[in-house]
């Protein structure tokens, strides 16, 4: 298939998705670990747990997140799932009749009658109120939207490894909540310790997302004030062993290579900050192996975590693209048979071909997160991670069997040609670019 029979086909997905999105979604979701999952605490009602997780989901993945909006799309999830269980159950008598027909032993008795034996609750009309799908919210255990989200996170590259390493990306990003006394105890944003009463509740999202497939591996949320640098110890040890993970300068941090070098994966962080380190070899001109010796214990790690005191990194010094500048790379990666060009271009992967949580975050509209609990904060951004994840493998799916990988990511298209400004009577809309306070819209954007 050639590139732009290739960029065609990923185009009329798009246009598949805008017309019967929902329907996509079914082809990828992981059903099996809700049929898996102890259920059997829910009652078998028209606010189930399959709806209502599929429902969570696919509103996460709307413009318009209103619990309004999440019914009416809860009318089309019923409507489906009623559709499929009134097609099985006319199939199932189809084939009583067939065996009954070949049964040539007379039936004592009144005649049989074929009848459909559905549940009222399975086929009656859904109320459009929000309170009954608020509360149908909570009742979800979280962690089985942790065992989907796993499941979604999980996908075949359709890149080749690099060196028989999968890559993945780590940032962090902050999202603003709504203002309530709860949210407000858990991540208020503090001014030199002290209450800042004029800020919105904030907290910080550390992820892990997968070169290649463009996933969201792993998360990790926590209050504004925690360091990004606690959160990814926290998380590295889930990362796949050698593989390798792309940083910026925060990340360079001796416990981080610590704890990368005792998870067996690879670490390419730039070096911006002055480090001070001993030359063991010297494998070309720029690229050196070095001891870099421990320093204080931070106080972010665990006291019971017990650091080396010396490891080995690799260090790469060049000039920067437009050569007006001195740059860095420290990596644990060893190996003499990479060479130093591979890694920095390697590098600068991170920024040149990929999306990272920031840009997810905007894609998913999360600047703002909608709940007023943290309960339901957690479940409608793990529904975010779940829907973007699956949009995902449904483009894999489309470009699988070619060796044409877009170079512009077409995942931004999918949501940025649906996405409409919502105004209050005030006249006043969430920017996009923000991290979610009210601007005032002008003239010119009405």
């Amino acid at each position: 298939m050639t590139p732009n029979q290739s960029l065609e086909k990923s185009c009329q997905l798009r246009e598949y998705l805008r017309t019967d999105y929902l329907q996509g979604l079914y082809s990828v979701f992981p059903f099996e670990t809700i049929e898996e999952y102890d259920t059997s605490g829910y009652r078998d009602r028209i606010y189930n747990c399959e709806n209502t997780v599929l429902t969570m989901v696919y509103s996460a993945t709307q413009s318009d997140k209103t619990l309004k909006n999440s019914t009416l799309i809860f009318n089309r999830v019923f409507e489906n799932q009623s559709n499929r269980i009134i097609n099985q159950a006319k199939s199932s008598i189809e084939e009583d009749k067939k065996v009954d027909l070949l049964n040539k032993v007379t039936r004592r008795g009144p005649k049989k009658k074929y009848k459909l034996n559905i549940p009222k609750s399975k086929i009656s009309e859904v109320s459009c109120n929000t309170a009954a799908y608020s509360k149908a919210r909570k009742r979800i255990d979280f962690k089985l939207l942790s065992e989907i989200f796993k499941k979604t996170a999980l996908t075949e590259s359709p890149k080749k490894s690099w060196h028989g390493m999968n890559t993945f990306i780590t940032d962090g990003t902050y999202v603003q909540m709504q203002d309530t006394p709860e949210l407000r105890k858990i991540y208020d944003v503090k001014h030199n310790g002290k209450e800042n009463v004029a800020s919105y509740p904030q907290a910080l999202i550390q992820a892990i997302t997968e070169q290649g497939t463009g996933c969201v591996y792993s998360y990790a949320i926590s209050d504004r004030h925690t360091s990004e640098l606690l959160l990814i110890s926290q998380l590295i040890s889930g990362i796949p062993e050698r593989s390798i993970l792309l940083a910026d300068d925060l990340y360079n941090s001796f416990a981080i290579f610590s704890l990368a070098i005792k998870n067996k994966i690879e670490l390419i962080v730039s070096g911006k900050r002055v480090k001070a380190y001993k030359v063991i070899e010297e494998i070309a001109e720029g690229d050196e192996i070095v001891e870099i010796k421990k320093t204080s214990h931070p106080k972010w790690l665990s006291k019971d975590e017990v650091l080396p005191s010396t490891i080995l990194l690799r260090r790469l010094s060049f000039l920067s693209p437009d050569g007006s500048t001195q740059m860095v790379i420290y990596t644990t990666l060893l190996r003499k048979d990479i060479e130093k060009s591979e890694i920095i271009i390697k590098y600068f992967t991170r920024w040149d071909i990929e999306i990272t949580i920031r840009e997810v975050k905007n894609i998913m509209d999360i600047n703002v997160l909608r709940g007023k609990t943290d309960d339901i904060v957690k479940k409608e951004l793990i529904s975010a991670f779940i829907g973007y994840n699956l949009v995902r493998k449904l483009i894999i799916q489309s470009t699988k069997g070619t060796v044409f990988f877009p170079k512009t990511d077409i995942i931004q298209e999918f949501f940025e040609n649906n996405k409409d400004v919502f105004m209050d009577r005030k006249g006043r809309v969430y920017k996009r670019w923000s991290t979610g306070r009210y601007e005032k819209v002008g003239i010119e954007n009405h």
